[in-house]
């Protein structure tokens, strides 16, 4: 029986409390190792000033996921998306809108 990505994320939800994971996406090894390479690994990096809006979500995300490790940030005036490891060794990548369990292609 093939379990669909809804039925996926739900458990995955209901395994990893407060992750709140809305999407799986799948992302090929180089992008993550070109991330790690060239992207900022935290938002003072990444910003010169930025919101606290922007200091409170980021505060959260590594509250929520505890990384293991940041492997970039990648953001605009106006947003900003993170990718980690989390603290249950899973990759992800949070954006302002989406939080997504990343599956390496």
């Amino acid at each position: 029986m093939r379990t669909t990505q809804a039925e996926r994320i739900k458990e995955y939800n209901k395994t990893n409390d407060g992750y709140n994971i809305t999407g799986i996406k799948k992302v090929n090894k180089e992008h993550l190792e070109y991330l790690e390479v060239n992207e900022e690994k935290t938002l003072g990096e990444l910003y010169q000033n930025c919101s606290n809006e922007k200091w409170n979500s980021y505060n959260a995300i590594l509250r929520i996921y505890k990384p293991e490790k940041i492997i970039g940030l990648v953001g605009s005036n106006h947003a900003y998306s993170i990718t980690l490891v989390a603290d249950n060794g899973d990759t992800l990548w949070i954006t302002r809108c989406n939080n997504y369990l990343v599956e390496e292609v």
